[in-house]
């Protein structure tokens, strides 16, 4: 058929087998349909031939209308027989804009139902008259094509004669409605996961953290590029891999699956949304620190879980670094205290002595006579001898000579015996420990005793050191005082902090108003 024969109209005068064959033709076209407006002129064109109606065109709802009329129809197909002088009137609908109840698609796209025009002629609101009259066309029906959503589109045709409804074609046409409108649903669903998966490609694919996806058996579902950088394995080789068995250390691999089995049975969340740190498994073996947080991703049926992961290495080197670092600050302060109080101790305070026993001597030799001189040399003496106690205090103050010769025992022990307070000293470890570690834990107790006694009001505290496993000095420091002492009321107690800070320790407060101050430093013994 080519569409100059007589349009199929009139009621009792359509073929029960030209609308089969309209019925085939149109199942032939949907079980294909792309989705693009080249299904709209193959449909056009397949209704069109069949029915014998010379012109038709498809509708749909605009994708970017106009802000202020946010709902509008757009042309955006047509079809014309090649017999039939149809190419104005395309044009016409094809620059057309409607709204919902305006012209025949609008009136369609607003009731939902098939509509039949006997003779547009004498139609009172008819957008394209004009161009349909010069056209030469009469009757006009128009089919919406409704999926389970509401209206996917409309297609719409013309006669050049006035006809009346045909009860089969509108029975027909309704069908056909149904089930291209389905199709077309179908297709802008499938269109939209297709989008959608290309989007979650294109965001994990660009992801510069690992993104590892798994099912609740624990097999892998996806794997972006970082990823594969990180673990040295390919997408290809790690889908469909356990996990466990792709990037977990064979150490951790039990806890891992006992805690995958048990969130499917509880369904109680220990990990899940939070950020930690573990160890991850390279292809070639090897293990790395990596930054992890697991998330549940909501989906109907079976659980599904993405891992976002991050080599922290780089941190962890950096941390290592900065330690290191402190730790040779630490020690280059203690050494250099070491040598001031060594040229303290063997230069200027032996040569004050030197100088004292010589004065002593000149003091013997004087004539009895001279008693103005020898006063005078008296009192040099007396001089150099408080000299030389303020010197000894001096070099004390900067590096006690019995911690660098016999230890922290020794060292607070003397603490002890000229503590401004009554101090209790518990039992202090006999081993030796790094020179910095020693030179703290010194430096801890003895300026926290200058604070008990400046600025707690009591005359007792106590003392005490032990380790804490085999890495850690803890160095306490208590008394009964009134307590309400901060870190940040005063620089004493920042100052401690921070030189416990320098090793990479910590430093406790706990001064309860009333309850007393208690000074808890816990220093990292191990050499840097």
């Amino acid at each position: 058929m080519n569409g100059t024969g007589d349009p199929a109209g009139g009621e009792g005068s359509i073929d029960v087998g030209l609308l089969l064959r309209l019925e085939h033709a149109v199942s032939d076209i949907v079980a294909g349909v792309a989705g693009d407006a080249s299904v709209f002129g193959e449909l056009l064109e397949a209704i069109g031939v069949a029915l014998r109606w010379p012109i038709g065109s498809a509708w749909v709802e605009d994708p970017d209308p106009d802000p202020a009329r946010p709902q509008l129809l757009r042309c955006v197909a047509t079809w014309y027989a090649p017999t039939f002088d149809g190419a104005a009137f395309a044009a016409t609908s094809r620059d057309l804009v409607l709204g919902p109840g305006e012209g025949l698609p609008g009136r369609v796209w607003r009731s939902g139902r098939p509509t039949w025009l006997r003779d547009i002629s004498v139609q009172p609101e008819f957008p394209r008259a004009e161009a349909a009259a010069a056209a030469g066309l009469a009757a006009a029906f128009c089919f919406p094509l409704v999926s389970r959503d509401g209206v996917e589109g409309l297609l719409e045709f013309f006669a050049t004669a006035a006809l009346d409804p045909a009860p089969e074609l509108l029975a027909t046409t309704t069908s056909l409605g149904q089930r291209i409108g389905d199709a077309l649903l179908r297709t802008r669903v499938d269109e939209a996961v297709r989008r959608s998966e290309a989007r979650l490609r294109a965001v994990l694919e660009a992801a510069l953290d690992c993104v590892v996806i798994a099912d609740a058996d624990g097999v892998v579902l996806e794997f972006n590029p970082a990823a594969c950088a990180t673990f040295g394995h390919a997408r290809e080789d790690a889908i469909g891999r356990e996990l466990a068995e792709l990037i977990v250390p064979p150490d951790l691999r039990d806890r891992h699956r006992a805690g995958l089995g048990r969130y499917l049975r509880t369904e109680q969340p220990r990990l899940l949304d939070r950020r930690l740190e573990i160890r991850g498994m390279r292809a070639d073996g090897t293990t790395i620190p990596v930054e992890l947080t697991i998330t549940r991703i909501r989906l109907d049926g079976r659980p599904v879980f993405a891992g976002y992961l991050r080599d922290v290495s780089e941190r962890h080197r950096a941390e290592e670094e900065l330690k290191a670092s402190r730790r040779r600050v630490a020690e280059a302060v203690v050494a250099e205290r070491q040598r001031l109080e060594r040229d303290l101790h063997d230069g200027a305070q032996q040569r004050l002595i030197s100088l004292g026993v010589t004065l002593a001597r000149a003091r013997t030799a004087l004539p009895d006579e001279s008693a103005r001189a020898a006063a005078i040399l008296d009192d040099a003496i007396g001089a150099l001898d408080d000299a030389a106690v303020e010197l000894r205090n001096l070099a004390r103050g900067i590096h006690p000579s019995s911690l660098t010769r016999y230890g922290l025992g020794a060292a607070l022990a003397d603490v002890a015996r000229r503590a401004p307070v009554d101090l209790r000293l518990g039992a202090v470890p006999a081993q030796r420990f790094p020179a910095s570690v020693e030179a703290t834990a010194y430096f801890v107790v003895s300026e926290a005793l200058v604070n008990v006694a400046r600025y707690a009001g009591t005359a007792q505290a106590r003392v005490d050191l032990g380790l804490e496993g085999a890495g850690t000095l803890v160095v306490t420091v208590a008394d009964d005082g009134p307590g309400g002492a901060t870190p940040e009321r005063g620089s004493g107690l920042r100052g401690l902090a921070d030189r416990v800070a320098l090793l990479d320790g910590s430093f406790e407060v706990r001064s309860p108003p009333g309850g007393g101050t208690l000074l808890r430093a816990r220093i990292p013994v191990a050499a840097g």
